[in-house]
């Protein structure tokens, strides 16, 4: 007899263009690939377009979409949101419909923010929570960045009591794992990221061709406008590569850029990836797991990252973990053949080792107990 999962998201599966919606859509995957079906509530925050719905009517076995009737809420406290401020009843509505006609054997939720569905579920269903990152206290670490506040932000004793709705907190990194457990009773896992290894040849080019690819939020802005500036100090850098920018990141950047060739939103990863040789991830700051490191692992790609945009991944090459930028962009200059030679077998060989580590996490948590029935089954 096959299990059923249930996952409620505000963010689509579809397209994987900014990293939650590429770790929802992967660990969604995940479940299908170890026999679940799988049934996806979109709480649609973010709009749905008909060749959206195609695609997640498509890919998962049910899919059920939610109109927001309006905004998101203000935060309620002013200074940062109540933990169900985004929440919508709606949601926990269709949800308890569902059950009535489903048993649910795991309901994964995406974000601790939107946890409150966990509170009509019945007692057979296993409740876990994807945090995705960590939101309590987050406006307190933008403003020490200098950075002003986006998105969702909340304080500790608010993520701790939405946490306690869980059975299980599946946290993206080490360092969030141990966050978790010191605000909660509940058990708490590290389930990182896990892609397919799909290695691709680069487009001849006379210049290495150095990329990025990512969203328009604060961290990343100021993340390249810091390593863009070190690039400006050092003229010379210029003659030997050329610097490829992607993503939604472009349109924010674009005041700024002096050195990157612009292409924009990127339809197909797979493109991207062929024009460059070197991918960067020049993160300062930041909190969560930095899925276009991953990403670019993912393709083959050599990597030059700091120590923020690898936390979770263990790089096994100094290239992997600079702690300013300019140091990043002096050993871009230094960069030998026979030194980048080295650089590639060990961000193929990073990626493996963390790959393998959470294939075999995920089956730990939640296919071995599918293997377990049905072996019970045949007695």
């Amino acid at each position: 007899m096959s299990k059923h999962v249930l996952v409620v998201s505000p963010i689509p599966s579809h397209p994987q263009f900014q990293g939650n919606s590429a770790r929802i859509y992967r660990l969604n995957r995940m479940f299908q690939l170890c026999g679940y079906q799988l049934h996806f509530v979109y709480f649609g925050m973010e709009g749905l377009s008909e060749e959206q719905r195609r695609q997640m009517e498509s890919q998962w076995d049910f899919f059920h979409y939610i109109k927001p009737e309006g905004p998101a809420a203000a935060p309620s406290f002013g200074e940062y949101f109540d933990i169900d401020d985004w929440y919508d009843e709606r949601v926990s509505d269709l949800v308890d419909k569902l059950c009535q006609t489903w048993r649910f054997d795991v309901c994964l939720v995406n974000y601790v923010w939107f946890s409150k569905v966990l509170d009509v579920l019945p007692e057979s269903t296993r409740k876990v929570i994807d945090t995705h990152d960590v939101f309590g206290d987050r406006h307190i670490v933008a403003k020490e960045a200098g950075l002003d506040p986006v998105w969702f932000y909340t304080t500790k004793e608010l993520e701790a009591y939405a946490l306690e709705r869980a059975d299980l907190i599946l946290a993206i990194q080490d360092e969030e794992k141990d966050y978790f457990k010191s605000i909660t009773t509940k058990a708490v896992e590290v389930m990182g990221y896990v892609v397919p290894f799909q290695p691709l040849i680069s487009q001849e080019s006379d210049k290495v061709v150095i990329g990025y690819i990512g969203s328009g939020n604060p961290f990343n802005l100021e993340s390249l406008r810091v390593f863009q500036s070190a690039v400006m100090k050092a003229p010379n850098i210029m003659q030997r590569y050329t610097f490829l920018l992607g993503g939604t990141v472009c349109k924010a950047f674009e005041p700024f850029n002096e050195i990157f060739d612009v292409i924009g939103i990127v339809d197909d990863l797979d493109e991207f990836y062929r024009q460059i040789d070197i991918a960067i991830n020049p993160m300062i700051g930041g909190t969560g797991l930095k899925i276009k490191s991953l990403e670019a692992l993912s393709y083959g790609k050599s990597l030059l990252a700091t120590q923020d945009a690898m936390v979770g991944i263990n790089g096994i090459d100094e290239f992997h973990n600079f702690s300013t930028l300019e140091s990043m962009v002096n050993a871009l200059e230094a960069l030998t053949e026979e030194r980048a030679e080295i650089l590639h077998r060990n961000s193929i060989a990073t990626f493996h080792s963390y790959n393998d580590r959470f294939i075999n996490e995920f089956k730990s948590l939640f296919a071995e107990e599918l293997c377990n029935q049905e072996d019970s089954s045949k007695r």
